[in-house]
């Protein structure tokens, strides 16, 4: 039961890693503009397929992670305080970072408009809603698990899994309702929750990578 309990932290944690720096509402309100004159169904559908590869992409990476640390010879301490530094100086940009409110030209506009649907991966998916960022999160995460215990190890994989399977739903969710959210979403209330979020994005870098430190110092 302690396991479980250990494990279950994960998802939270993944999840608030991950909603600033995906930023499924700030994305979402950038594809409004890239998706007009596609009708609602047809960007129902691309929605989806959207959230699909963005949980295949996260899942890829975050598994096979520790395979592709080993290939370029870097260990897992290294990646722990290394990537807890970048995920904090992540949060710590987010939270100082300015809004652009920048309109977008015609000309931009009418260039996104057709033919979306080879987009659906490059640029949609990749990397308006997962980006550089998004992968350096999940690839930390994977260094961060317990691996002296093969419950927990599996335990905590799966709670990640869920965690980035929430994170895929909420960018679905924003994705098909760009219409509604353009219509009723504040502005300055989709602010103030990313802030808050950035700030836990900078607590939980900060915790890797100290974590990453006491392991370097016991080797």
């Amino acid at each position: 039961m302690t396991s479980l309990f250990i494990a279950l932290k994960i998802i939270p944690m993944i999840f608030m890693a991950l909603f600033p720096v995906v930023n499924p509402v700030g994305t979402a309100l950038v594809l409004d503009g890239m998706s007009r004159g596609v009708d609602e169904q047809s960007w129902k559908a691309m929605s989806r397929k959207i959230a699909l590869y963005s949980f295949l992409l996260l899942s890829f990476f975050f598994f096979l992670g520790s395979y592709i640390l080993k290939l370029f010879g870097i260990s897992i301490p290294i990646v722990q305080l290394s990537g807890g530094v970048v995920l904090a100086l992540m949060g710590w940009q987010l939270l100082n970072q300015k809004e652009n409110n920048d309109p977008v030209s015609n000309e931009e506009l009418e260039k996104h408009t057709r033919s979306i649907d080879p987009k659906a991966f490059y640029p949609f998916t990749f990397p308006l809603t997962i980006g550089p960022g998004g992968l350096a999160v999940v690839l930390t995460f994977s260094a961060h698990l317990d691996r002296e215990s093969r419950l927990v190890l599996t335990l905590e994989q799966g709670a990640a899994t869920v965690g980035i399977f929430l994170m895929c739903l909420v960018v679905m969710v924003c994705y098909s309702n760009l219409k509604f959210m353009t219509k009723r979403f504040s502005a300055s209330g989709a602010l103030a929750v990313s802030k808050i979020l950035a700030f836990f994005v900078l607590c939980i870098g900060v915790e890797i990578a100290w974590a990453g430190f006491k392991a370097l110092g016991v080797h």
